[in-house]
C-alpha cells in the first residue's frame, strides 16, 4: 500500500468519509460525545458508528451502527478511536487491512501511564507505520475544523468558524481555550489535539496548515518538539507566509543536569527553545494570557508595515506605562510632524500633550478622540495605533467606542488596539468593541504586548534572507582523527594540545602550545617557543585550571619554567589524587586583548548551541552571553553577538579604539562549522578569547572539548 507523504493532511482535516470506533448511546461516554460532535458540526461526508453491539443498537443520534468496520464497504479517511487501550493494537491491523488513511486515537492509556502503556504505544505505531496508516495522539481530546465542518472531538462546544488554527498536548487546555474563545468572540479554522505525539507532532500540522486558505495563523501550546531540526526548517518557510505563535510550558531549569563547562552552566533548561524559535521566526508567548490576547490581536487586525505607533488616551499616568510597555518589546513612537501637531491644536485645549504619547485630557468627548485617531491613521510615518480610554466624569464611553469602530470601518489597513480600563462602567463598551472585531484590553501592558506581536510578524515575514552558511576552508580529517584517538581511549574530553589542534584545523587562531610530561621538558619547550610562556595543567579530569592554580603567566626563563612545572603538578595531584593522565601545557604569552567567550553545547532536539559573550574569570557571574543554532550564516552570527552588552565594549568607548568585530564573527562562524560538522561534540569552550584592535585579529587562548 503506498504510504501517504508526511504531511498532506487534507484527508484529516477535511476527511469525506470518517468512523467513530467505539461509539455508544451512553452520553456519559466518550464515543457518545464524538458521534454526536459529529452530527452537530454539520459535517457533510460519510458518518459511520462502529459498535459490537450494532443489532441491538441500530442507530445512534440518527447514524447507523455497524459491528465492524469491515462491514462498511467504502473507504474511510478517518477512524477516530474511543475503545480501551488494549483493544486498539489489533484494531490497528484491521484498520490496516481495511486500508484506512487516519486514525486520530482519543483513548488514554498509554506511554503517559509508564512503561507497559508506553511498550503497548510502540506496538501500536509499529502496526500502524506497516500498513502506512498515519496516527494522531494517542491521548486527545479530537480534531476539530470549522471549514469541513468536523467535529471529531469529545469536547462540550465546537468553536467559532474563524481563521486561527489552534494545536495542543494539553486537551484541557483545549477546551478551556475553546470556552474562552466563544465567549471573546475568537474563531478557530482548526482545532487540534496532539496527545502523546506518537506519530504525527506539530510540524506535520505546521507545515500542512501553512497550506490551509482557511487559516492565516497558527497558535500552540507545546510541552516539547519532537523533531527539532525538521521543526526549524519547516517554520522558518511558514512563517514568511503566516504568523506561528507557540507558548512553550517548562520554562523551569529543574531538574536540568548541571554541565561542566561556562558554556552548559549559563544553557538554561529553556535557552534553546527561545534560540530556536527565533530562527525558525516564531513567536513566542510567555504565558496563557498573553497568548490569548495574541489570537485576539492576530483574529482581527492587519499586520502593520513597521513598528511605530502612536498612542492617544486621556490619562497621563496610563500613557506612561503603555511607553515604556512599548519600549520593553520592540515598539517606537512615531515622531509626529508639525503639520499633524497643528491640526490636533485646533481642537484640543491648549493643556493637551501634543507628542506622541498623545495625551488628549480627562475631558476629551468622542468626538475628539475620532479626530485623533484619523489623523493618526492618516499619517504615513505611522504603522499602528494604541488608543486608551479611562472612565472620567466626562468620559462619552459608548460614543467614543462607536466613533473607534466607524473610523476602524474607513480605515481597515493598519492596526487599532484599544486599552480601555474600568470593569462596570465601560464593560458594555468594551463588549461593544470586541463584538467588532476590535482588540480590547483591561491593561496597557497587555494591549501594547498584542501589537508588538503584530509589529513583530512584520519583521519576522520581511526579514533578510541569509541561509548561505559560508564553507569556510577547514579540516575535517585532522579533526576525525583526534576524536577517533580520544574515543579510542575511552576519554570524553580533549586534552589542551588536542582540543587546539581542533580549533586550528577549523582556522581558528591560537598561540603556540606544546604539551611537556616533564619538567626538563617544559622548559626546553618554553624556550623553544620563545619567553614569556604561560604553563597550564592538561588533563581529562580538570575542567577548570585555575580554580585548583593550575594556571601560571609571565614565564620568563627555562629555570622558572622547570620550577613551575612541579609547581603545578604537585598542586593537580592534591586536589585531584585520582587522577592518571597529568601534563602541562606551554604556551606563547599573547598581549591582552578584550577578553571574551566563544563557546557550544549539543542540545538533544535541536543540535549544537554557539554562545558568545564576556568572557574571563566573571563570566558565570555576569553572564553577558547569546545564543545561536549552528549553523550560523554570517547575519546570525553578527546579531548574536550585537545582542551582548560586550558588543559596545568591542566598538570602543571612551576613546578607546574598536575591536577586530570581523575576527569575532569569523570565529564564530568557523565554531558554528565545526561543532556542526562534529555533532559528537557535547560541549566547546574557548575561554578566554582575546580580541585586539581592528584589523589585528583574535587569539584562542584556551580552548576545552568534550564529545559524547
Amino acid at each position: 500500500m503506498k504510504i501517504l507523504p508526511l504531511t498532506k493532511l487534507d484527508k484529516l482535516l477535511h476527511p469525506d468519509s470518517v468512523a467513530i470506533i467505539g461509539a455508544s448511546p451512553d452520553k456519559k461516554k466518550v464515543g457518545y460525545a464524538a458521534l454526536r460532535n459529529m452530527v452537530l458540526s454539520g459535517y457533510k461526508g460519510r458518518l459511520y458508528a462502529i459498535n459490537p453491539k450494532a443489532e441491538q443498537y441500530g442507530e445512534i443520534e440518527g447514524v447507523k451502527v455497524y459491528a465492524s468496520i469491515d462491514e462498511i464497504d467504502d473507504h474511510i479517511d478517518l477512524a477516530v478511536i474511543c475503545i480501551p487501550a488494549r483493544f486498539i493494537p489489533p484494531l490497528m491491523e484491521t484498520l490496516g487491512q481495511k486500508g484506512v488513511t487516519y486514525a486520530a486515537v482519543i483513548t488514554a492509556g498509554f506511554k503517559e501511564t509508564g512503561e507497559e502503556g508506553a511498550k503497548l504505544e510502540k506496538q501500536l505505531v509499529e502496526i500502524a507505520k506497516k500498513y502506512g496508516t498515519r496516527i494522531v495522539g494517542p491521548n486527545i481530546l479530537g480534531i476539530v475544523d470549522t471549514s469541513a465542518p468536523m467535529n471529531a472531538s469529545f469536547a462540550e462546544r465546537s468553536p467559532i468558524k474563524g481563521e486561527i488554527a489552534f494545536l495542543s498536548q494539553s486537551g484541557a487546555l483545549l477546551t478551556g481555550i475553546l470556552d474562552w474563545s466563544c465567549a471573546e468572540g475568537i474563531g478557530y479554522s482548526s482545532f487540534v489535539s496532539l496527545g502523546n505525539k506518537a506519530d504525527l507532532d506539530e510540524t506535520d500540522f505546521i507545515e500542512a496548515l501553512a497550506e490551509d486558505e482557511h487559516t492565516l495563523a497558527i497558535l500552540a501550546y507545546l510541552e516539547s518538539i519532537n523533531r527539532g531540526t525538521e521543526f526549524i526548517k519547516v517554520c522558518k518557510e511558514v512563517t514568511r507566509k503566516k504568523p506561528v505563535i507557540i507558548i512553550k510550558s517548562g520554562r523551569s531549569e529543574a531538574g536540568s543536569k548541571a554541565a561542566s563547562s561556562h558554556t552548559g552552566s549559563m544553557t538554561g533548561a529553556d535557552t534553546t527553545y527561545d534560540v530556536a524559535f527565533e530562527k525558525s521566526g516564531v513567536i513566542r508567548a510567555e504565558d496563557s494570557q498573553e497568548l490569548f490576547d495574541m489570537a485576539f490581536a492576530f483574529s482581527f487586525m492587519p499586520i502593520p508595515k513597521g513598528n511605530k505607533v502612536v498612542i492617544i488616551t486621556n490619562a497621563g499616568g496610563p500613557g506612561i506605562l503603555a511607553t515604556d510597555a512599548a519600549e520593553k518589546y520592540g515598539l517606537e513612537l512615531a515622531t509626529l510632524s508639525q503639520e499633524f501637531k497643528d491640526k490636533l491644536k485646533l481642537f484640543l485645549p491648549p493643556a493637551a500633550n501634543f507628542n506622541n504619547p498623545i495625551d488628549a485630557l480627562g475631558t476629551a468627548q468622542a468626538e475628539d478622540y475620532g479626530r485623533v485617531l484619523e489623523q493618526s491613521l492618516l499619517e504615513e510615518t505611522v504603522d499602528g495605533v494604541i488608543v486608551i480610554l479611562t472612565p472620567q466624569a466626562m468620559t462619552e464611553g459608548q460614543e467614543t467606542a462607536e466613533k473607534i469602530i466607524e473610523i476602524r470601518n474607513r480605515y481597515p489597513l493598519k492596526p487599532i488596539v484599544t486599552i480601555f480600563i474600568g470593569g462596570e462602567i465601560l464593560g458594555p463598551h468594551i463588549y461593544q468593541l470586541k463584538k467588532n472585531k476590535i482588540p480590547c484590553f483591561p491593561h496597557p501592558e497587555r494591549g501594547v504586548r498584542a501589537m508588538a506581536a503584530l509589529a513583530e510578524y512584520d519583521r519576522i515575514r520581511n526579514r533578510p534572507v541569509d541561509d548561505e552558511i559560508p564553507d569556510l576552508k577547514r579540516d575535517k580529517d585532522k579533526v576525525l582523527e583526534i576524536i577517533e584517538r580520544v574515543k579510542s581511549e575511552k576519554r570524553n574530553n580533549l586534552l589542551g594540545t588536542e582540543a587546539i589542534e581542533v580549533a586550528k584545523a577549523y582556522g581558528i587562531y591560537t598561540p603556540a602550545t606544546k604539551l611537556a610530561r616533564t619538567a626538563q621538558q617544559a622548559a626546553d619547550l618554553a624556550e623553544e617557543i620563545g619567553f614569556p610562556v604561560v604553563m597550564k595543567i592538561t588533563s581529562p579530569d580538570i575542567v577548570h585550571k585555575t580554580d585548583i592554580g593550575g594556571v601560571r603567566l609571565n614565564i620568563k626563563s627555562k629555570e622558572e619554567a622547570a620550577t613551575i612545572y612541579e609547581e603545578i603538578m604537585t598542586s593537580a595531584k592534591n586536589h585531584h589524587p585520582e587522577t592518571k593522565l597529568l601534563a602541562v601545557d606551554v604556551q606563547k604569552m599573547e598581549k591582552v586583548g578584550k577578553e571574551l567567550i566563544v563557546g557550544s553545547m549539543k542540545d538533544p532536539q535541536f543540535g549544537s548551541l554557539v554562545m558568545v559573550g564576556l568572557g574571563g574569570v566573571y563570566t558565570n557571574f555576569f553572564k553577558d552571553v547569546s545564543f545561536g543554532l549552528a549553523p550560523l550564516t554570517k547575519l546570525e552570527a553578527s546579531t548574536i553577538l550585537k545582542r551582548t552588552k560586550t558588543y559596545t565594549l568591542l566598538k570602543g568607548v571612551r576613546g578607546e579604539p574598536p575591536s577586530d568585530i570581523n575576527a569575532v564573527v569569523d570565529t564564530l562562524l568557523r565554531v558554528s562549522l565545526l561543532v556542526h560538522d562534529f555533532p559528537q561534540i557535547k560541549e566547546l569552550d574557548i575561554n578566554p578569547f582575546f580580541v585586539y584592535e581592528d584589523g589585528q585579529g583574535v587569539s584562542a587562548l584556551d580552548v576545552k572539548i568534550t564529545i559524547e
